[in-house]
């Protein structure tokens, strides 16, 4: 009986990683997102995507529902603006995981900024 409940219980977290796919670039290099979270968490409406490089992503919707994106090079503290220049749609789940509704969407850059160049598409889902 106990065997049967651990499988069970590592079925339903594995079920609870968030989950990205895409073929966004920053700079000409892929980026490949290995994990996302609900920006709720950092108390603004849109998701964080960061890969094994130690680079994120801020992507949010401001209050009258235009793009705002943020790029944090690895070790970075503060990021560079990306301003308008993308799209982003992200919704809700009913479910709570610790207090925070874990967020599914889709976001399309076409980033040049001073410093960085991002592009492509990407989507993403439970991310809490």
């Amino acid at each position: 009986m106990m065997k049967n409940c651990l499988v069970f219980i590592s079925v339903v977290f594995a079920s609870c990683a968030g989950h990205v796919t895409g073929n966004l670039q920053i700079d000409g290099e892929p980026f490949a997102a290995t994990t996302c979270r609900s920006g709720q968490l950092s108390g603004f409406s849109g998701v964080e995507l960061a890969d094994d490089h130690g680079r994120r992503l801020r992507l949010a919707q401001n209050f009258d529902g235009t793009f705002a994106g943020a790029y944090f090079p690895p070790s970075s503290r503060t990021g560079d603006n990306l301003g308008s220049c993308g799209t982003l749609n992200v919704q809700p789940e009913t479910l709570v995981v610790n207090g925070v509704h874990p967020v599914d969407g889709s976001v399309m850059l076409a980033c040049k900024t001073e410093k960085h160049q991002l592009s492509g598409r990407g989507w993403f889902e439970n991310c809490h």
